[in-house]
């Protein structure tokens, strides 16, 4: 559930950072790279947004 609300927040986050860049089209591809990888970052970083697996097995 929480990997759900995550990828909405970060989805509305993007649309937000692609409206304020509307006329910057160099700049909204800039955004759209950083914040995809960020959010590959968050996801397999940050403990509560892992799946099950992934974190038995890492222990």
């Amino acid at each position: 559930m929480a990997r759900i609300v995550f990828t909405l927040a970060w989805a509305g986050l993007l649309i937000a950072a692609n409206k304020a860049l509307d006329d910057v089209v160099w700049a909204q591809y800039l955004a759209t790279f950083a914040l995809g990888g960020l959010y590959a970052i968050a996801l397999t970083r940050v403990d509560f947004l892992r799946a099950g697996k992934a974190r038995q097995a890492a222990e």
